[in-house]
C-alpha cells in the first residue's frame, strides 16, 4: 500500500487541486459574485450558491504553496504541538500510531491504522489571514462539510483524499489509504471532526546546540516493537516544512550501517560509532553518528552535515520525559 509521508502532503494536496482546476469551467464570475457578498450572511447560504461546484480557498493555506519564509506565529498557533483536530469517530479497529508536529506556519499530522483494513491520516494547516484566488472544483468532487464546501479526489490510486477548512483558522486533509468506501467513510469521518486542543507532541528529545543555519522543523512520535520512539528534525532557518538537514533520533535500534564500516569514537563521554555517507540495499544514508544510552536504546544524529558537526549536536541533545500514553488508542 502506497504511504505518504508527511514531507509530501503538502505537495500532494496542491497538486491534486492543480490537477481539478485544469478540468474546471472558469471561475472568475463566481469569485466575483462570492467577493460582492456580505461576510456576514450564513454560511449554508454560500454552501446553496456553490450547489453545483466545491469551492475551495487555494491562496489561503500556507500548506499548498512553497515556504519562503517563516511569518510571525500568531498567537493561535504559537504552541504548535498541541493538535487541534481529532476524529469524533472512526472505523472499529482504527488506532493511533503515530503524531507530527511542525512549528507554525507549517502542518500537523495524525495517523491511525487498522492493520490490513487501512490507514487514516490527518493532516492540520493554518491558514493564512489574507484572502486569495479562488478554484472552482467539478461537481462530483464537491463535498460539504457542515456547510463548508470542500473537495474529495483520489491520489495514487489507492488513496482518497478530502479536503475542507471547518472554520476560519486550519484547513484539514484527510487520507484514507486502502480502507473500503473511502469516500462514504471519510465524509462520516469529517462530519464528526471535532476539536481537540489537549493532545500534544511530546517526545523524548529537544535540540541544545545547532549551526546556526538550522533550526528545529519538526517532532515525531510513534511506536516500534522495541518501545516508544521519538525523532527531531531541523532544516534551513525559516523553512519548516523543507526537507530535513539533520534528524536525530531516539530508539530501540542500533543505526543500520547498510555495507558501511562503522568507526568508533566517544558519544556523550561513552564508546559509540561513526557510519559515513553511503550507498546500500536502503538506498541513499547520510553520515551518522550514534551511541547505545544505559536503557539499551540508541540515540542516533545523521544528515547533510560532517562528522564534528554531527557530534556536537549529539553531545547537546536533551533528554526529557516522553508521552506515548496515546498510542495504540482509538479517538477519546
Amino acid at each position: 500500500m502506497t504511504r505518504l509521508s508527511e514531507d509530501n502532503t503538502e505537495d500532494l494536496i496542491r497538486e491534486s487541486l492543480d490537477r481539478l482546476a485544469t478540468r474546471a469551467p472558469d471561475g472568475s464570475d463566481i469569485r466575483d459574485a462570492l467577493n460582492q457578498r456580505s461576510r456576514s450572511r450564513p454560511r449554508m447560504a454560500l454552501a446553496l450558491v456553490a450547489a453545483a461546484v466545491a469551492i475551495i480557498a487555494l491562496g489561503v493555506p500556507l500548506g499548498l504553496r512553497a515556504y519562503t519564509a517563516v511569518p510571525p506565529a500568531s498567537p493561535r498557533n504559537a504552541d504548535w504541538a498541541v493538535l487541534p483536530y481529532k476524529p469524533g469517530w472512526l472505523p472499529d479497529g482504527f488506532k493511533e500510531a503515530i503524531r507530527c508536529a511542525k512549528p507554525y506556519p507549517a502542518p500537523q499530522t495524525r495517523d491511525w491504522s487498522a492493520g490490513d483494513r487501512g490507514q487514516i491520516q490527518l493532516t492540520t494547516t493554518p491558514l493564512d489571514d489574507r484572502r486569495g484566488p479562488w478554484t472552482i472544483a467539478p461537481a462530483p468532487n464537491q463535498i460539504i462539510v457542515h456547510g463548508r464546501v470542500g473537495m474529495v479526489t483520489e491520489v495514487y490510486g489507492d488513496a482518497t483524499m478530502l479536503t475542507w477548512s471547518p472554520d476560519d483558522i486550519y484547513l484539514l486533509s484527510l487520507t484514507l489509504y486502502g480502507v473500503k468506501e473511502p469516500r462514504e467513510v471519510g465524509q462520516r469521518i469529517a462530519d464528526e471532526m471535532v476539536k481537540d486542543d489537549r493532545a500534544r507532541v511530546s517526545g523524548e528529545l529537544r535540540f541544545g546546540r545547532l549551526p546556526a543555519d538550522l533550526a528545529l522543523s519538526g517532532v515525531k512520535t510513534f511506536m516500534r516493537v522495541s518501545g516508544g520512539a521519538t525523532e527531531l528534525e531541523a532544516t534551513n532557518a525559516g523553512q519548516p516544512a523543507a526537507a530535513a538537514v539533520v534528524t536525530a533520533s531516539i530508539g530501540g535500534e542500533r543505526p543500520e550501517a547498510d555495507g558501511a564500516e562503522p568507526v568508533a569514537v566517544k558519544v556523550r563521554g561513552v564508546d559509540g560509532l561513526y557510519l559515513p555517507s553511503r550507498e546500500g540495499r536502503l538506498g541513499h544514508q547520510d553520515e551518522t553518528v550514534a551511541v547505545q544510552l544505559g536503557d539499551g536504546r540508541w540515540l542516533s544524529v545523521w544528515g547533510k552535515r560532517d562528522r564534528a558537526t554531527l557530534l556536537d549536536i549529539a553531545e547537546n541533545l536533551q533528554l526529557i520525559p516522553g508521552d506515548y500514553s496515546w498510542f495504540g488508542r482509538p479517538p477519546e
